[in-house]
């Protein structure tokens, strides 16, 4: 008897504890309407790739229309790529910046230790900019990047060597580049 006091009793419990779930409504501070209420899209959403890595976008520029780059002095070069790639955490290796021709593309040098690194790397002016890092012949990144935001890639140097870095418009319009290699 004793022991089919306790079975009646721990199935109660679970009754009573599915009743009061049921009367549970949760609730979320998105600002969206409840899920059986929500309209479904006609097309699904594009999936999105996560590499290279991307960190938020930059802030937007003020209302103003802004110079093309090619029109920047170098003083506003220099303040747009340290507020765009600060040397903000890790141990800096090779920093740059420059303006890049459609026909002129930029190279930079930098020696860089065995171990994991980070690039970030940033463009503006242009709709899209490439990014070509070489250590030894061989490309580890050889890509276009959006610009107006600041791309994060991670690299592993195998060998102590030289890093050649390139960055060109991807199209015919001049685009400011701004580069950071951080170990971390």
């Amino acid at each position: 008897m004793h022991r089919s006091a306790r079975l009646l009793g721990a199935v109660l419990a679970a009754v009573l504890s599915v009743g009061s779930l049921a009367g549970c409504a949760y609730s979320y501070g998105d600002g969206l309407p409840p899920l059986g209420s929500r309209s479904t899209p006609s097309t699904s959403p594009a999936p999105s790739l996560r590499f290279p890595r991307q960190r938020d976008p930059l802030p937007p520029s003020s209302g103003v229309t802004e110079a093309p780059p090619e029109s920047w002095t170098p003083d506003m070069l220099a303040s747009w790529a340290e507020a765009t790639v600060p040397d903000a955490s890790g141990i800096s290796l090779a920093f740059g910046y420059g303006l890049a021709l459609s026909d002129q593309p930029v190279l930079a040098t930098a020696a860089v230790p065995i171990g994991t690194l980070v690039v970030e790397y940033a463009c503006r002016g242009a709709d899209a900019a490439r990014l070509t890092l070489s250590v030894a012949g061989t490309a580890l990144i050889d890509s276009d990047y959006t610009c107006g935001r600041l791309w994060v890639r991670t690299i592993v140097i195998e060998k102590e060597s030289v890093a050649e870095v390139r960055s060109a418009p991807a199209g015919t319009a001049p685009a400011a580049y701004a580069f950071r290699i951080v170990m971390k």
